[in-house]
């Protein structure tokens, strides 16, 4: 219990740092603000909520789920969905190791007869080859790159209903005036934190998104404190932003979903049951 008690310290100050970690024989850095276009990119495929695709995607591991769907889709549409080319991009990006498509698809390893089911895929970093496994991808890999990215991995126990209602309240609530885009964001954000863009373009992304948050929340802090004790709003259920340091607990927000899921899963999600692989090799589906 000690050790395991002491290696989760060291693996929480590392991340804290900005340090890589290895995991599996593979060494996994976090991402840089020089990557943060192409991060964004990506991002949504790591974090797609299990729970809410079709039940013959839902009950496989993660890398085995959205493998199959990318499979389903491209030998019953001729189109391919994405999220498995983002997903394995993210990867590549974490090992600090180029990413070209046609060569990581070549090292997508199937079951005997079976291109529709992932053995493992195979990874080489500094000359070291590692075999990665759906379950390793899911146990391992998985929440240590969200960890070090700042990404929150979804809790698949929450109830779909719940979610698809509160997707469609934060539709509903967001802001129509406000002219969004990357260089600005990151503009404002070295003014605040009195530092040129060249300069945060060495943070870690999860540096900036934190400092990003706790700008925001100590304007937050302030303007409703303001308010407060000025008298000119009272508050049904408290102040919503009681605190410049610290986030008020969130019961169940953590419902991120990737963008167009749905849609693009119209033409595939009304399957019953799997659909019997067919034969062709996996290199044919690229």
């Amino acid at each position: 219990m000690g050790k395991t008690n002491a290696a989760k310290r060291e693996k929480q100050r590392k991340i804290r740092r900005g340090e890589p970690i290895t995991v599996l024989g593979l060494t996994f850095y976090p991402l840089t603000m020089s990557y943060y276009e192409e991060f964004l990119e990506v991002k949504n495929a790591w974090i797609i909520r299990l729970s809410t695709l079709p039940l013959q995607y839902a009950i496989m591991p993660f890398l085995s789920a959205i493998w199959a769907m990318e499979y389903d889709s491209i030998t019953q549409t001729g189109k391919a969905i994405g999220f498995f080319d983002r997903v394995i991009h993210l990867l590549y990006l974490s090992l600090r190791l180029e990413y070209d498509r046609e060569e990581a698809f070549g090292k997508i390893y199937h079951k005997t007869q079976s291109p529709r089911e992932i053995s493992h895929i195979e990874i080489t970093q500094n000359g070291n080859t590692v075999k990665i496994t759906p379950q390793d991808f899911s146990a391992y890999i998985r929440p240590l790159v969200a960890e070090q990215n700042g990404l929150e991995l979804p809790d698949e126990s929450y109830n779909p209903e719940i979610i698809k209602a509160e997707q469609e309240y934060d539709q509903n609530h967001q802001s129509v005036n406000l002219k969004i885009d990357m260089a600005t964001l990151i503009s404002s954000v070295a003014y605040l934190s009195h530092i040129s863009e060249d300069e945060l373009d060495d943070w870690t992304i999860v540096k900036f998104e934190r400092r990003y948050k706790a700008i925001e929340r100590d304007k937050l802090f302030t303007l409703y404190k303001q308010a407060e004790l000025s008298g000119m709003i009272k508050f049904k259920k408290g102040n919503p932003c009681p605190s410049w340091c610290y986030d008020v607990q969130n019961i169940s927000r953590a419902l991120v979903a990737a963008e167009g899921l749905t849609k693009n899963l119209e033409a595939i999600g009304d399957i019953k049951t799997a659909i019997s692989a067919p034969t062709q090799p996996i290199q044919q589906i690229k």
